[in-house]
């Protein structure tokens, strides 16, 4: 997958709204009582699913905050190609494929999730859109981050495997909401 940076953009970005939209329309109307509920014993509720991509943001916060506060600026970066790395992806192929994954425990909620989890997932998904365009005019190929769910030795990914890797995931856990929900 080789494509030129703006596009790239372009596209992570009309996604990342499109499951911002869909899991708050699915999701607000919720009593609140059913947020927690567990259609599926073994699995988590609508709760945990909100929590656990509120952790896994959470936990890339700093990196991606770090590494911008360092890096040059490039104004001809939107018209350069972007290309995944090999483990960044391997991980937005692993996170595209709807069979179901174990996720790493980093990122695993806990029983409860945190109060407001559904208007805290939200606003997050704002800022991130928010975060994206303010890195518009960084090499999203060339600039480095690791992931939280790997050793400090594993290979890092590049800034738009990360962006990618935070839409698919968010798409994913989209669908497995509706999943829940229809259970519910």
């Amino acid at each position: 997958m080789r494509q030129i940076q703006k596009d790239l953009h372009a596209q992570l970005r009309a996604e990342s709204i499109a499951s911002h939209e869909r899991i708050a329309a699915m999701v607000r109307p919720l009593d609140p009582s059913k947020i927690n509920e567990h259609p599926d014993p073994l699995g988590w509720s609508v709760g945990q699913v909100l929590e656990h991509l509120i952790i896994a943001d959470e936990l890339y916060e700093e990196p991606f905050n770090a590494l911008l506060r360092t890096a040059p600026q490039d104004a001809g970066a939107p018209a350069r190609y972007w290309k995944p790395s090999f483990i960044g992806g391997l991980i937005a192929k692993t996170l595209i494929n709807p069979k179901p994954v174990k996720g790493p425990k980093v990122f695993r909620p806990g029983p409860t999730p945190r109060g407001g989890v559904v208007e805290a997932l939200l606003a997050r998904e704002q800022r991130f859109v928010q975060a994206m365009d303010a890195a518009a005019s960084f090499d999203w190929r060339a600039l480095r981050i690791g992931s939280p769910a790997l050793p400090t030795w594993a290979p890092k990914m590049n800034l738009g495997d990360g962006f990618r890797i935070h839409t698919v995931h968010v798409t994913r856990h989209s669908r497995q909401i509706e999943r829940l929900i229809a259970m519910l």
